[in-house]
């Protein structure tokens, strides 16, 4: 059960949210665990044992750190272990159920990890209620995809969540449709156009189809996972908490350093707050820099996946990363218009490119994708191509694109979640039943960032 399943939609927003904002504030932590955990158990009663051990693990060893606050040698052996325990959990059991898919793991495990090297660093005091902390690592909204949040950040919601005005749930609602309408709407649309492609064989689709698809992927990536945030993010509002935002229209940005600044927002914070920052960051001098963000980028892919092809778009953004901060520093700094418009046209080269190394696993399909790109017909040689097989997606596909387009600036969330008047209200209410009647029509996709 997801966000955009219809079950959610029936039992957790219709039921368990009028209920909760009804009860007295003692009770509302239990009730918030107990959905919580419902709503875990429900995505992925396999690791949801795990998810429990890992609470009582990291719950008791944060009140350890604490209570050896001078032992420093001991402070640290309680730290390293537990975060070597916390690795080792997850690895095992992605190794004992092969076939299973791991729903969320990632975004639990390192938000743990935050939690462990806050405590061990004092910028907290060990969390010392356990349905306090269980209901940091699961709240519902953000358990299966983030946003990633650190415990200091949403500990104050927790102890004390904030009464539920009209006001606030009527702005988490059209949050959560808009999100909604990004996610079944453009992205659940979107995903038939890229699968289309794969089905057909990418030996087999002409150098304007390749194109297309590849822009088309970016935007079903950006909408499905900007889908969920928005999602989460009007969930939490609807429960009196406050979740931080996850993207600002990357796709605006003039480089690939910025594009990951609105990119995905939370993990890069993550990444430059336990990692980044604790290496030196960027006041070391250029050489300490360019280890800092070596050591980040290969450890962003290590967190996505293991296999060669996450290491592959890693270290491509990478080395166009070190490119903008040595070799083209100038460039990347220069205010000229005409410069200003070249780089925004290299991200919306370089990131739609990178996005077909993280969307395609087999190193070889990968390859012949490429060559179809360029029509490298001596390399690849196509079977059975019709040149004009990208009119037939175009002519099913364009409302989606053009519509994918638009809503890639920041315009429609500042109009529809930010202006409270009568007709944007309609255009919400509208938004929900179209999904609604998606859902019912077709189904929805599971969301793509699920197994992270």
């Amino acid at each position: 059960m997801t966000f955009s399943d219809i079950n959610f939609l029936l039992i957790f927003i219709l039921i368990y949210v009028p209920i909760y904002v009804l009860l007295p504030m003692k009770i509302k932590p239990y009730f918030l665990l107990a959905g919580s955990m419902a709503f875990y158990a429900l995505n992925d009663i396999w690791l949801f044992p795990v998810l429990l051990i890992n609470i009582i693990i990291v719950f008791i060893s944060g009140i350890l750190e604490d209570r050896f606050f001078d032992k420093i040698s001991l402070r640290r052996f309680i730290t390293r272990f537990g975060i070597a325990l916390q690795i080792a959990l997850m690895v095992i059991s992605i190794l004992f159920f092969k076939n299973h898919t791991f729903i969320g793991v990632g975004f639990f495990t390192i938000q743990l990890i935050g939690y462990y090297l806050d405590v061990y660093r004092n910028n907290i005091s060990a969390c010392k209620n356990i349905v306090t902390f269980s209901n940091y690592v699961m709240f519902f909204p953000k358990v299966l995809q983030g946003p990633i949040v650190s415990f200091k950040d949403i500990e104050s919601d927790l102890k004390m969540p904030e009464r539920v005005s009209l006001g606030r749930l009527e702005k988490g609602i059209r949050t959560f449709i808009l999100g909604m309408s990004f996610k079944i709407i453009i992205a659940d649309r979107l995903y038939y156009l890229w699968n289309g492609v794969q089905t057909v064989g990418f030996q087999s689709i002409s150098t304007p189809l390749a194109w297309l698809s590849m822009y088309s992927y970016s935007m079903q990536l950006y909408f499905d996972f900007q889908g969920y945030s928005l999602m989460a993010i009007g969930v939490a509002q609807m429960l009196g908490f406050t979740l931080p935002i996850n993207f600002r229209s990357p796709y605006l940005s003039k480089s690939i350093s910025e594009f990951y600044r609105r990119w995905h927002m939370t993990l890069g914070e993550w990444f430059k707050n336990y990692v980044y920052i604790p290496m030196g960051g960027s006041k070391n001098g250029l050489k300490k820099t360019l280890l800092s963000l070596s050591v980040v980028w290969i450890l962003t892919g290590l967190w996505h996946g293991l296999t060669l092809n996450f290491m592959f778009w890693a270290l491509t953004l990478l080395f166009f990363i070190i490119l903008e901060k040595t070799l083209l520093k100038k460039v990347f700094k220069s205010e000229k218009k005409v410069v200003s418009f070249l780089r925004h046209i290299y991200v919306l080269i370089v990131i739609p490119f990178t996005w077909m190394m993280f969307a395609i696993g087999n190193i070889e399909q990968m390859g012949i994708f490429f060559t179809r790109l360029f029509s490298l017909t001596s390399v690849c040689t196509p079977l059975n191509v019709n040149e004009n097989d990208y009119l037939n997606y175009l002519s099913d596909y364009w409302p989606y694109l053009i519509g994918g387009i638009i809503c890639c600036f920041p315009l429609m969330e500042e109009v529809l979640v930010k202006t409270r008047i009568y007709m944007t209200r309609f255009i919400s209410f509208a938004l929900f039943w179209v999904c609604v009647y998606l859902i019912m029509k077709n189904g929805n996709n599971p969301f793509m960032y699920i197994n992270f």
